[in-house]
């Protein structure tokens, strides 16, 4: 019975969780519960699997949490982006430190006409989809 409800899973769940979540993926931990317990409350209606805890469900499912999710394709599209592939829309820069390392910047306003930013306004700055995007890529292994 797990195959059926996949299936229906991913036609018509997975494509509205994961839409456009390069433009929009929510950084307050209870939007990012709110959206998880969607996947959450549908994997625990899988026949055989409703005593299973949600993380063993996901492995068991071959499926990786919402937010895993929303940072890989964050990750794919900052790679993109830094090897010319798509446009640079995000000013994400990487520069080579020693042999192998690659550290990667995006190009954020730290102020406007010489004025700092609010506190409200840094904060949506250090959630924004290019500091995410460089984060994430920054602690990649070498290996990647």
């Amino acid at each position: 019975q797990e195959e059926p409800m996949m299936r229906m899973f991913n036609s018509y769940m997975k494509s509205k969780l994961e839409y456009c979540s390069l433009v929009w993926s929510p950084w307050h931990q209870n939007e990012i519960n709110k959206l998880e317990r969607i996947q959450k409350f549908f994997t625990s209606k899988i026949y055989g699997l409703d005593q299973l805890d949600y993380h063993q469900r996901l492995k068991k499912l071959n499926l990786y949490s919402l937010e895993r999710r929303r940072e890989r394709y964050l990750i794919i599209n900052a790679w993109q982006q830094i090897e010319g592939l798509t446009e640079n829309v995000l000013g994400l820069k990487a520069r080579r430190l020693g042999r192998s390392r690659r550290i990667v910047s995006a190009k954020i306003p730290i102020g406007i006409n010489g004025k700092r930013i609010k506190k409200r306004n840094r904060t949506l700055i250090h959630n924004s989809t290019a500091r995410k995007s460089e984060r994430l890529f920054n602690v990649l292994p070498q290996s990647i």
